[in-house]
């Protein structure tokens, strides 16, 4: 029925005919509301399948949508474009949509209708890729235990139980390396043929103008690598120093780098999924009388699945049922410090779905993802400065501790992820073993001190956590530059939180109608991450970090 009725829905869309600009305007917000309708329906099926990667007929669903729906509505979206871009009347549009048709003329120019059944391909290969990730997990003392599960050892006070729990978990992940590998390899191969396709040398110049990057380059990119490697990694080292210092430990190994330096127990700062949902509503009660309203809605419609289970895919993410215009968040909490702070990030992407509802062009509810994690980041930045909730004083200063660390921790790490794929996707030809090295060397260009004495194939393998390689390629580089707007809202916010508040629900608003500088310039921030801006917010965080420390 649903085939049906999608056929049926384009051809009426296709076929109508559009006298003048107020008719073009109505085609195009039913398109629009039919797009949401589809966009929902997909959305809904992926949360099922990803909730379940066990559940047979959840996967068989979404396999459906994947494999004959997501061709006809590429096939047909081609079509509507082409339509309306020949319209007489499309100038007179041009105030209301047209950073949006700056997107269409992109897409047209990329489109190509072999790249259908590629982009169909690739979708069926994430998802065996999530269903290797998704069944995942360990037997230790005496209980399965998912590898989120998993994560309150890596903080334990004993050091020979965070090795164990390290060792468990790598030998587990290495299980399937050859698997990840080949997936990677899959994967890889389908997204340079569509690059092929549509004109491109190669998948690095294609994927900036598909991901609609008109703002940056990849040399700007490099740049900004070459600017943490500069000015942030000489931090990253320091405190890795100092908390060997602390630990009394010449040099750290990776299962030391989780775990409180002063041999403290792990923070706890809830026991359940639900007690953690809870705990935030009251931050967000005392936070911000908006924000306090959204979540109240997250809570009443059971829009947040907080728990890490067996069978669960990994990781976390936020995801909106388009036609509601309500979003959903799923995350793997496990009863640690990160969990509060991924509930924190994904509402920050909630809250701007929120802000953004009443935008009725569909395509202005997808946001920049260089804009849309400022809003998460920000919502980290903001949210963690009341746990009242979560923690008394101490603990809450361990947290802030971790939190502010984690800033300075990010930026090479985005750098590393970012610069593998630059290189990667230049060299279409490469095997597992070129990435492999070109993965150590990147290790290397931004090591940080520690030491990985006979670790060398489970740190040669360190990319395949990162399940962005595999599902959103490109998609990093973003947090970074994100991560400097929301450092930008921070710093304001110390100054007028109420007004900076107000100005970034006021740009969140606005959703993707406005080119990116103007977003951020809405938020009353720069779209900048040269040096000139990166150096003054770190030592805004790293003065903090110092000032909490001591």
């Amino acid at each position: 029925m649903l085939l049906i009725n999608t056929k049926n829905q384009f051809n009426l869309l296709t076929q109508r005919e559009i006298s003048n600009a107020e008719e073009l305007r109505k085609w195009i917000l039913e398109w629009s509301e039919f797009s949401s309708v589809l966009a929902e329906e997909h959305a809904r099926r992926y949360v099922a399948m990803t909730r379940d990667t066990k559940d047979q007929q959840a996967a068989e669903a979404y396999e459906f949508f994947v494999s004959n729906i997501e061709p006809i509505i590429l096939e047909e979206t081609e079509k509507l474009q082409k339509k309306m871009i020949a319209h007489k009347n499309l100038s007179d549009l041009e105030n209301e949509f047209g950073n949006w048709f700056k997107t269409v003329y992109t897409d047209l120019e990329l489109f190509r209708e072999e790249n259908i059944p590629l982009e169909t391909q690739i979708n069926l290969e994430v998802q065996k890729y999530q269903k290797i990730t998704g069944a995942m997990s360990v037997q230790y003392k005496g209980e399965t235990k998912t590898m989120q599960q998993m994560n309150p050892y890596l903080q334990s006070q004993s050091r020979a139980e965070r090795e164990e729990a390290w060792r468990l978990l790598t030998e587990r992940r290495l299980q399937d390396a050859e698997a990840l590998d080949n997936a990677f390899d899959k994967l890889f191969s389908l997204r340079i043929q569509v690059a092929k396709n549509s004109g491109y040398e190669n998948y690095l110049d294609y994927i900036f103008k598909a991901k609609h990057r008109f703002d940056y380059t990849p040399q700007d990119c490099k740049n900004f690598h070459e600017s943490i490697e500069k000015i942030i990694l000489p931090l990253q080292k320091e405190i890795l120093n100092q908390r060997a210092k602390k630990m009394g430990i010449p040099k750290l190994r990776p299962w030391d780098l989780s775990c409180d330096p002063l041999g403290r127990p792990a923070l706890k700062p809830f026991k359940t999924g639900a007690e953690l949902i809870s705990k935030c509503g009251n931050l967000f009660s005392r936070l911000n009388l908006q924000w306090k309203e959204w979540y109240g809605i997250l809570e009443k419609e059971n829009l947040i699945d907080a728990d890490s289970r067996l069978g669960k895919a990994p990781g976390g993410y936020q995801i909106t049922f388009d036609k509601a215009r309500v979003p959903f968040i799923f995350m793997n909490a496990a009863g640690t410090n990160q969990d509060v702070y991924t509930l924190l990030h994904e509402c920050g992407h909630a809250f701007h779905q929120f802000a953004m509802a009443e935008q009725e062009l569909f395509a202005y509810r997808d946001i920049p993802s260089e804009f849309a994690e400022v809003a998460s980041m920000s919502m980290e930045l903001l949210g963690a400065e009341d746990l009242s909730d979560f923690y008394e004083k101490e603990d809450f200063q361990r947290s802030r501790i971790d939190a502010l660390q984690d800033i300075i921790s990010l930026f090479p790490w985005v750098a590393i992820i970012d610069a593998f794929q630059h290189e990667l996707y230049i060299r279409p030809n490469h095997t597992a073993q070129d990435r492999k090295e070109i993965w150590l060397a990147l290790q290397t260009r931004f090591d940080t001190g520690v030491d990985w004495t006979d670790l060398e194939r489970a740190r040669s393998y360190l990319w395949q956590k990162q399940l962005h390689l595999f599902e959103v390629p490109f998609y990093y580089v973003e947090y970074g530059i994100a991560q400097l707007g929301a450092l930008q809202i921070y710093a304001d916010a110390k100054k007028d939180k109420e007004q900076t508040v107000k100005k970034l629900i006021k740009a969140e608003r606005l959703g993707s109608s406005k080119p990116l500088p103007e977003l951020f310039r809405t938020a009353g921030i720069k779209f900048d991450f040269s040096p000139k801006t990166m150096e003054p917010l770190v030592d805004i965080i790293y003065d903090e970090l110092l000032a909490v420390e001591s």
